[in-house]
């Protein structure tokens, strides 16, 4: 049974998003969102999915032409991750590939993915598709068993919600740590309020804690695209400034919808900055891994080597100590990650403290149980129930 070309559509979709295309074809709703969660399972399981696959293709997925392994993986991940029956996925998935002169081959590699059983000796960086070395750390600093509590959270959907500045949306339920933090129904209709911004709780939970530390004038470095300001427009004037234009501009943008009256934005690198003890709050949100963040950023995982770790550990450490030159005496500096690795969260902000004794740390204002004994705010995700951020807080004293 052949399935209709609408079916076909949102596989063809799919494939859209994984050239990186920003084309969307006319579909309806359901189509679309089914077309998104291909995408996100064919990136986040990429690793399993190649291992699959390469079970029943005459040369590696890794040598074959990218249209071909564009199909075969959306193709795939219908059949292991989504369930979708066979079929379906199959014949829609085949329908959808551009090139009629390999349509058979991906029809007959996926037919073979369908009676594919799994296997209960896979490595846990195949199994749950993280990069290998990646998964070996994580296993010596957490232990085999919370380390694959950890690989298969970041492998689950993430809930859609948001924090209302104002009236609380319709068909909403509270989170999990902050009243006015709202859970959506995905696929559901949403006409959101004005003031609702989408982000995840945990984006939420710092956020408030930032603006709930003392300081109305407030420079904040790291801040598109504007999750946290968000939380600082409302009780002070905000200096916000990030590296990246395009993020700067989708700040801007919502600076125009939530009505941030007392904030200025611009993009600019954040170095060397000429703001020597002129704010009573400063917050430097650094470039990290996003370690904590695999669920909501489907394709971070993929840039994740020790290289990029180790020069990021750098710039973290150097621009924390830069932004703390902006703090008048009595001022509050944070330092905020979406990292959940002890080398970019607790050893940075413990080495700053060894270099400069004018700053005391003070507890991260948060729930109780995200916040340990040393003042943090650092958790394990999978006990949270929310995705991984770190922050940390200092008064200057002189």
């Amino acid at each position: 049974m052949r399935t209709s070309s609408k079916g076909a559509a949102s596989r063809k979709q799919a494939c859209l998003l994984l050239r990186g295309s920003s084309q969307w074809l006319p579909l309806s709703p359901s189509d679309r969102a089914f077309a998104q969660r291909i995408f996100r399972e064919t990136v986040v399981w990429k690793k399993y999915l190649d291992f699959v696959l390469n079970r029943y293709t005459s040369q590696p997925v890794s040598k074959l032409d990218q249209d071909i392994v564009r199909s075969l993986r959306i193709g795939a991940a219908q059949l292991l991750i989504l369930k979708t029956p066979a079929h379906a996925a199959v014949s829609a998935t085949v329908e959808a590939h551009e090139r009629r002169r390999t349509r058979g081959l991906v029809n007959a590699v996926l037919r073979k993915v369908a009676g594919y059983r799994e296997k209960s000796n896979i490595p846990l960086h195949i199994r749950y598709s993280h990069p290998e070395a990646l998964v070996k750390r994580w296993a010596e600093q957490l232990g085999a068993e919370k380390t694959q509590r950890l690989l298969q959270w970041n492998n689950t959907v993430p809930e859609l919600g948001g924090y209302a500045f104002g009236d609380l949306p319709e068909n909403s339920t509270c989170g999990k740590y902050l009243e006015k933090y709202r859970l959506l129904e995905r696929g559901g209709r949403f006409d959101p309020p004005e003031d609702f911004y989408i982000q995840d709780e945990s984006a939420a939970v710092v956020g408030f804690g930032m603006s709930e530390l003392p300081g109305s004038s407030v420079l904040e470095l790291g801040a598109a695209p504007g999750g946290k300001t968000a939380h600082l427009a409302e009780k002070g004037t905000v200096f916000a400034i990030d590296a990246k234009p395009d993020r700067m501009k989708r700040w801007q943008e919502n600076s125009r919808r939530l009505g941030w009256k007392n904030c200025m934005g611009i993009a600019a690198e954040s170095e060397k900055l000429p703001f020597s003890g002129k704010f009573s709050k400063v917050i430097a949100d650094v470039p990290c891994t996003n370690t904590g963040v695999y669920r909501r950023r489907s394709d971070a995982r993929w840039n994740w080597t020790q290289t990029l770790h180790n020069e990021l550990i750098g710039i973290q450490r150097r621009m924390l100590q830069e932004s703390s030159a902006a703090v008048e005496k009595g001022g509050v500096l944070i330092y905020s990650t979406c990292s959940i690795d002890c080398e970019e969260n607790q050893e940075a902000a413990l080495h700053f403290e060894e270099n400069n004794s004018d700053f005391s740390r003070v507890d991260f204002p948060g729930p109780e149980t995200l916040v340990n004994s040393q003042g943090f705010l650092s958790y394990f995700p999978p006990d949270a129930m929310i995705d991984g951020l770190f922050a940390a807080a200092w008064i200057r004293q002189s």
